[in-house]
């Protein structure tokens, strides 16, 4: 799963893994028409249905908001989840130390408000460079409130009821949440696994870290 703002386009250079679903979240991508109401906790429930759905085992794979989606999706506990890969973490977006700081979070969403092409365009250069700036918009008054819900969304509490092994990876250079976050997490997760590399908040982009997800899935 991807981050807000982007779409399952994000992930192309996974696209020749055998038995893999690229989903996107809500109100972005191909995934438009959705409830505007408890958004992330519905769509957690639809991803765990899917997962029990499944003869195989499945690795979950989300990115930022997506990780978020990721998390509350293992804590329901699906039979056939293998393992879960958390980029860019943050299990309480609303804080400085773990996220993002709360004023400047305040600020992005004023801006939305009043310029929404151009905050997205910023902020997609921001955490992942020019690459999918082209990625068409999602719908604006439904990414607003799952982004609302990110922001006030705290998972750290629950981070010690995961029980499948946790794959970490996080950038040292990300601008939009803070890599301690994903050391926080690390250290609540019993069965943790963490990787900080020298990125921005996309470090999937990069090859060594393509390979390393690559090898985790495997």
């Amino acid at each position: 799963m991807h981050g807000w703002s982007f779409s399952s386009h994000i992930w192309k250079d996974f696209f020749d893994i055998p038995d893999s679903q690229f989903i996107d979240l809500p109100f972005h991508g191909q995934n438009k028409n959705y409830t505007d109401q408890n958004i992330m906790e519905n769509f957690a429930e639809d991803i765990y249905k899917q997962i029990q759905k499944s003869q195989e085992e499945v690795v979950l794979v989300g990115w930022s908001l997506g990780a978020s989606v990721s998390v509350l999706t293992a804590l329901k506990k699906p039979s056939n989840l293998k393992k879960i890969v958390l980029i860019g973490f943050s299990p309480k977006f609303k804080d400085k130390n773990l996220g993002h700081n709360p004023v400047f979070v305040k600020a992005f969403m004023v801006a939305l408000k009043v310029d929404f092409p151009d905050t997205i365009y910023n902020f997609r250069k921001t955490a992942a460079g020019d690459t999918f700036i082209d990625i068409p918009l999602p719908e604006k008054e439904g990414s607003i409130k799952l982004l609302r819900e990110f922001i006030e969304l705290d998972l750290t509490q629950k981070l010690k009821n995961i029980s499948v092994p946790t794959y970490l990876i996080h950038g040292k250079k990300d601008k939009i949440i803070n890599y301690q976050g994903s050391v926080f997490a690390s250290q609540q997760i019993e069965n943790a696994h963490l990787y900080l590399t020298n990125s921005n908040h996309a470090p999937f982009l990069e090859r060594d870290t393509q390979d390393l997800i690559k090898n985790i899935i495997s």
